[in-house]
Parts: structure tokens; sequence; C-alpha cells
């Protein structure tokens, strides 16, 4: 009986202590995120010796992140952050935080699986050798301007001090950007066309003062029509943008009705353009208060540099490229610098050109235009061609100094105008005394749909670089920078910080 008394107490106790307490609490199920995004993608220098913390900067919905040459691609630690309880895949492997990975790939791809499973996000990784803080510019650059390739180089007296290619040179095919890719040049082909006018000179062929046009004229068995205003026309007229030639036009090189027969894409030939541009000329100048005449005033003229390529097939006996290729080119050991062409003659090494605003980047009938605007290079082969046009002899140079002097010596305009006598930024076929930025150097920009591009020789720390895409942008970035004023400053910055 003592027992069972003792059960029930104990019964009623335990009874009591469940109504004390109430019933056994519940926990609620978590709702599972569906967020799926990649917040940071970044090494660190303590899970990887020898590799600067940096964080992948993005562009066009790629993510780019540098590593020191040398480093090994093959077992990189990356650190990962992406949505709360989200988890990664690595190249559809499943990932872990602190384990190595190989990004020797091509590309990577990093998958995001939100929390639920039932979002996920695909993000791809681009882990090259380079220099983190150049690197990062550039690619803040091309996500601004939507520019899918860019290659720069960057040279110290006439050592290449860092060399590089960001994004593709091929978007489609992913095919990842080198400084040995080729792309077009735009007007940087007018430095080219110039070359050969002075190898030209210098094997005394021509003359700088030498007619260009009429009897006795250099192109005088071409027969063009011209007027008493043309036959007083230079070679040293027309490299230095002071020949009027298309004073009161619009540019002919790139007016469809100049540059194209009537209704149709078919380009007309060199001299037809020409002669189109001769017939059109607009004279007197009115509107500035004064008759224009050759030498007067700068007056920047693409077909001016279609004239001079002229003259140097007529006096060489040799089509324009060969010329080029041969007697300039050769010298220096330049053996990939082209004419460019249309889509269907894209060489193998050479960029895709991307349209932007309306514009189409295979329009320009180039071999038409080859002294103005038809050259294709690399920025490696670039920073090459300088050192043989630099005035230093650790490079000997293919030009005498006195010719060496002349390109890169102002030329002396008779004025009046805004672009008269007291302008002061163009020498024979390079732009010069840029108002702050590239002292001392000389250097040229370009411009064609989907192309622009910019070089430097040689500024006053004997520095020199080059910067060029495959895309032309008309926006603005966040500074408010036209694409060619922003490729001009990080130039000027990259020079300095290798200097």
């Amino acid at each position: 009986m003592k027992r069972f008394t003792t059960r029930i107490l104990a019964l009623t106790a335990i009874l009591f202590s469940i109504a004390a307490c109430g019933t056994p609490e519940v926990e609620e199920e978590h709702e599972k995120s569906n967020k799926c995004a990649l917040v940071k993608f970044s090494f660190n220098s303590s899970a990887n010796p020898g590799v600067t913390t940096t964080s992948a900067a993005t562009a066009n919905g790629y993510w780019f992140i540098s590593v020191p040459e040398g480093t090994d691609l093959t077992r990189m630690v990356p650190e990962i952050r992406v949505s709360e309880g989200a988890t990664v895949q690595i190249d559809d492997k499943p990932f872990t935080e602190g384990t190595a990975c190989d990004f020797s790939g091509n590309i990577q791809k990093l998958r995001v699986i939100s929390e639920s499973g039932e979002n996920s996000s695909v993000y791809k990784i681009c882990v090259k050798y380079g220099n983190p803080y150049i690197d990062n510019k550039v690619v803040d650059f091309m996500d601004d301007f939507k520019i899918p390739g860019v290659s720069v180089s960057i040279m110290k007296g006439t050592e290449v001090v860092y060399s590089n290619g960001y994004g593709f040179a091929d978007a489609a095919n992913e095919t990842r950007c080198t400084p040995d890719h080729l792309f077009r040049m735009a007007s940087i082909s007018k430095q080219f066309c110039t070359m050969c006018i002075m190898t030209l000179k210098e094997q005394g062929r021509l003359n700088l003062d030498d007619r260009v046009f009429g009897e006795g004229g250099l192109l005088e068995k071409v027969n063009f029509r011209v007027s008493d205003y043309h036959r007083t026309i230079t070679v040293r007229h027309l490299l230095s943008h002071s020949s009027g030639i298309c004073k009161g036009l619009s540019d002919p090189a790139f007016d469809n009705s100049y540059r194209f027969y009537s209704g149709s894409s078919r380009p007309v030939p060199t001299d037809t353009l020409i002669q189109r541009t001769l017939d059109a000329r607009w004279e007197p100048d009115y509107d500035e208060g004064f008759s224009w005449t050759p030498g007067m005033g700068h007056n920047y003229s693409n077909v001016g540099f279609c004239i001079l390529h002229r003259i140097v097939e007529v006096v060489s006996g040799k089509d324009y490229e060969s010329f080029l290729k041969e007697d300039v080119l050769k010298k220096m050991g330049i053996t990939d610098t082209h004419i460019g062409g249309y889509l269907d003659q894209r060489r193998a090494n050479e960029c895709v050109y991307y349209s932007q605003g309306g514009g189409d980047g295979y329009s320009n009938p180039l071999r038409e235009i080859a002294g103005a605007a038809g050259i294709i290079t690399s920025t490696n082969q670039m920073m090459k061609i300088l050192t043989y046009m630099d005035g230093d002899d650790t490079v000997p140079d293919i030009f005498s100094k006195e010719t060496i002097q002349e390109m890169y010596t102002p030329y002396s305009y008779a004025g009046p105008g805004p672009h008269g006598s007291n302008f002061n930024q163009y020498g024979l076929g390079w732009r010069l005394n840029h108002s702050r930025l590239f002292q001392g150097a000389h250097y040229h920009g370009g411009n064609i749909a989907g192309t622009a591009t910019i070089w430097v020789g040689n500024n006053n720390q004997h520095m020199s670089g080059a910067f060029v895409c495959n895309s032309r942008a008309y926006n603005n970035d966040s500074y408010g920078q036209s694409i060619d004023t922003a490729m001009y400053v990080l130039l000027e910055e990259f020079m300095n910080y290798f200097n």
C-alpha cells in the first residue's frame, strides 16, 4: 500500500509539472531564401601566398580578377560571398570554403544556388595574370563603355614594362583578348602613312615641298581635274592637315555620298573618292571672313591621307600595303601589321569589331581609305615601332634625326583663324603638345565605328603606351568623360604608374 501511494504521488508530481510548464513549444520551420547572388569574389593573401588581396571587377556580365605572373592558377583558394544560406558550385562541383580550385581554364562557371534550392544564378569568372591596380581600372572602363575587348601596352625607354589583354577579342566565342591580337587602328593609320612618305623622302624619291597636283605634280599622271587652288598643295600641307582639301565640306572619307557608288554599298576606288572631294571643295570660306589658302591653318582631313597613300603608290610603283611592309615595317622586324578589311576578310588573330550607337563596325572600306584609317596591328607591335622613331640610339632609328625632328616639330601655320598661326599641336602626321597630358610626347588617337585607339611615344619621362578597343562608345562615363577622354586619362595614369 505504501509503494502504491508513492507511485501515485510521483505521477501527480509529473502531471503537476507538465501543467505548470504548459504544452511543449514546437520550433517554427525557417522559411528558406530564394536569393542566389554572388556578392564578392576575391583572392586573399593569407590563403594564397604571394598574391595581393584583391577582388574581382565586373564588366559586361563577367567577373575579371588578376593575379601576379607565375601564380599557380591550378591551386587558388577563392573567398566567395553569396546570399545568406546559398551554396556554391564551381564548374558544376560543390565548393567548400577554404578549398583550392583550378582557375587555369579560359573561363570558370560559378553557380550560386539559393537556400531554397528553387533559384540559381550563373557567373563567369575570368582569372588571368596581371596587375590588379591597372587591370581593375581597365575593366571598369570596359563596363562603363560596354567594350568587349581591350589591349594595353606600356614601355619605359625601349623596354615594354607591362602588356596585357582584357575581355574578349571575339565575344561570341569567348576568345580572351591578348596584346598580340590585331585591332583596327583608325586614324593611327596616318602615322603609318607618314612613315611611308618619310621613307620615300629619305630614299630621295620625293621632297616634302613637292607639289601634288597638276603639271609637274607627283600625281600628274593620275590626271585629276584640279583648280588653281589644288595646284598649290604640297606633301607637307597634306601631312600637317593644312591643305584645306576638305574645307567647308563634311568628311568625304566617311560620307557615303562620296565613298560609295550611288544607291550601293560598293566602295568607289580611292581615286574616285579623291576626285569627288576635289570637285566639291567650297571656296572661298566667307564664313570666317577670309579665303583659305594651303598652309593657312589646321583643317583635319582624312582624304588628305588618302591622297598621301596614292602618292606612295605612284612614286614607289608598288601598291600601298606592299610598300609599307617591304620598305618600312620589314626594317623594324614587324611582320604582322596589315591593311584590314570586312568581316569575311578577318584574320585569324584579329578582333571582331562591335558596333554601338547605330554605327556599323564593318561599314568602312578600309582598303580604299588605307592611308587614313586602314591599318590593323597589335599593341606589342606598336611599342616596337615607336622604338625605331624616338630619336634615341638605343634602338637604331629608321629615319635620320633631321627627319624625326621634322615629324615632331609643330607645323608653322600662316594663320589667321582659330587653327592658324597660334596652333602648335600638330607636326607631320603626329599630334603634339597636348594641353595637359603626355608632356613632350608625340601621340595620336583614332576612332571609327567599332574601334577606339590611342598611342603615345616618348614623353618627357621616356614613357610610351598604347590603349586600343574593339568597340566605340558614344556615351559618357560617371565622370562625364567621353571614351576618348577616359582612354587618354587612363593611359597617362598607367605611364606614370610604371615610371
